[in-house]
C-alpha cells in the first residue's frame, strides 16, 4: 500500500512539473485598442449675428499618432436666420467601434434688440451666480418671453444638472413699454411656481442692450442683470 502511495505522489509531481513547463500564451486573446482624440480648432464657443454667414473652424483628430481628421463626422444644427443657441458636433470612430466626440457652441445673437441672447447674473440673499445663457424671444404679438426671469439662479447656479428632471426655468411673459420699462404679464409652470414672483423695477438700456430687474420673490428682493452676448 505504501508503495502505491509513493507511485501516486511521484506521478503528481511529474504532472505538476510538466504543467508548469507548458508554454502559456495570450496570443489571439487580448490586443490593444487606441482611442481617437479630437481637438476643436478655434474657440469652443463662438458668436455670430442673425443673418451672417457662419463658417466653422473645424477640428483635427489623431489616432495612435496618425491624422484621421478626414474620418471625422460633423453634425450641425446652426441656423443663422434664427436667434438661438446651436451645437456643432464632431465624432470619429476607431476600427473596434469605439468613438470620441467634441463639440462647439454657436450663439446666433440679435444685437441691439430686446429679443436677444444674454448672460444672466442673479443675486438672492448671499448667493450670487453668473454666466447663465438666457433667451428673450419675441412672441409676435407685442409681448416677449424670458426663458428664465430669475437669470439662471436655479438651473445654472444653485442646482445645475437637475433639468430636465426638475424644471428650474421660470418662463415669464413680459411687455417692453415705450419708455423701455418692463412689465410682467405672467409666469408659467415651473418647480417653485407656488412662490409669488413680481417685478419691482425692470428696464432695458437700449444703448448697452442690458436688462436690469429687481424682483420680489416670495417677499424677498431678487436681482437680475442680463448682459447681451456679443462677438469677440
Amino acid at each position: 500500500m505504501k508503495k502505491n502511495y509513493l507511485y501516486l505522489a511521484m506521478f503528481a509531481l511529474v504532472a505538476l512539473f510538466a504543467t508548469s513547463c507548458e508554454k502559456v500564451t495570450t496570443e489571439g486573446l487580448t490586443r490593444i485598442t487606441y482611442y481617437p482624440t479630437i481637438t476643436v480648432l478655434g474657440d469652443a464657443e463662438t458668436v455670430v449675428n442673425v443673418g451672417e454667414t457662419y463658417t466653422d473652424a473645424g477640428c483635427s483628430a489623431m489616432l495612435n499618432g496618425e491624422d484621421v481628421t478626414e474620418q471625422v463626422v460633423v453634425s450641425s444644427d446652426v441656423d443663422t436666420d434664427a436667434m438661438g443657441i446651436y451645437t456643432v458636433k464632431y465624432s470619429v470612430t476607431n476600427e473596434d467601434g469605439f468613438s470620441s466626440s467634441a463639440s462647439r457652441t454657436v450663439y446666433v445673437v440679435n444685437s441691439g434688440n430686446f429679443n436677444n441672447l444674454y448672460w444672466g447674473e442673479s443675486q438672492f440673499g448671499s448667493r450670487h451666480y453668473y454666466n447663465a445663457p438666457i433667451c428673450i424671444s419675441d412672441n409676435g404679438d407685442g409681448t416677449y418671453q424670458i426663458d428664465d426671469i430669475l437669470g439662471g439662479f436655479y438651473f445654472n447656479g444653485r442646482y445645475p444638472g437637475y433639468e430636465p428632471t426638475y424644471d428650474f426655468h421660470a418662463e415669464a411673459d413680459v411687455t417692453l413699454e415705450a419708455d423701455n420699462t418692463i412689465t410682467l404679464l405672467g409666469v408659467g409652470s415651473w418647480y417653485f411656481e407656488s412662490e409669488p414672483l413680481a417685478i419691482v423695477t425692470g428696464t432695458f438700456d437700449s444703448t448697452t442692450g442690458t436688462v436690469s430687474l429687481e424682483l420680489d420673490f416670495a417677499g424677498d428682493p431678487f436681482y437680475v442683470t442680463l448682459t447681451p452676448i456679443t462677438k469677440n
